[in-house]
């Protein structure tokens, strides 16, 4: 009796382990199907979104193309404003906030609202706090712009657009602080060197900064390489600065 039992035991156990085994191949059939289907379903995904990333940069580049063209700032805020709605990205946002700063009826409160929107989508995204720098400056919102240059100079050491308005707001102050006047020079010398002497505009931040420390004999000679650089109406600007603060100077 005790020997028949235990045949039949390791009889039943036998067909146990099979089972278990045809068990785990079966639930494998069911598994394998379920995780490549989740993988198509994510790559999918992935490469759609690379798609829609991809068509919005070609959209930009062709608003981009037509704005330096025409100066059409009302369509291509429209553009920007599609854009966003069907991809609210920092870096759409980032764009629409400084057009909406940039057009002739200047919209800073929904610049500065869209631009918020942007960084804080991406906090990581300079270019947003070197918009903000380049609106308070010109809005003439000395500590926000230093505040906002100062992060973004933080995310991106080589940003000469942030220098240059930095020392633009250090140097236009009501009234200059001597000590931040060696900071300021040491910010318009940088972006001009970061863009290789070529920039008009820059010469002229670092000629106001001179004007602001006492320096005029440097002062003329950076007036002066604003004009051999600029054209059109930017060497009409730049002269008349010059005559500005040295009346007497020819042109």
């Amino acid at each position: 009796m005790d020997e028949i039992s235990s045949k039949q035991f390791a009889e039943l156990s036998a067909v146990i382990a099979n089972q278990k085994a045809l068990g785990r191949r079966f639930l494998w059939l069911l598994i394998v199907p379920v995780l490549l289907s989740a993988t198509i379903v994510v790559i999918f995904f992935w490469l759609n979104t690379r798609l829609a990333n991809v068509e919005v940069l070609e959209r930009q580049a062709i608003v981009e193309r037509y704005l330096q063209q025409e100066d059409n700032y009302v369509w291509a805020i429209g553009e920007y404003e599609a854009m966003a709605k069907n991809n609210r990205s920092s870096q759409v946002l980032e764009r629409l906030g400084l057009l909406y700063f940039q057009a002739d009826a200047k919209d800073e409160e929904r610049a500065i609202n869209t631009l918020n929107e942007a960084q804080r989508m991406d906090p990581r995204n300079w270019i947003v706090f070197r918009d903000l720098t380049f609106i308070y400056t010109s809005t003439g919102e000395s500590s926000k712009a230093i505040e906002a240059g100062k992060r973004a100079l933080q995310l991106n050491d080589l940003d000469s657009g942030t220098y240059n308005n930095l020392a633009w707001t250090y140097a236009t102050a009501k009234d200059p602080d001597p000590k931040t006047l060696p900071l300021a020079e040491s910010y318009a010398l940088k972006a001009v060197d970061l863009t290789k002497r070529t920039r008009a505009d820059y010469f002229d931040t670092l000629a106001q900064v001179y004007i602001a420390d006492g320096n005029r004999p440097k002062a003329l000679e950076s007036f002066r390489k604003a004009i051999a650089l600029a054209s059109g109406q930017n060497l009409q600007h730049f002269q008349s600065r010059l005559k500005k603060y040295f009346p007497n100077e020819a042109l």
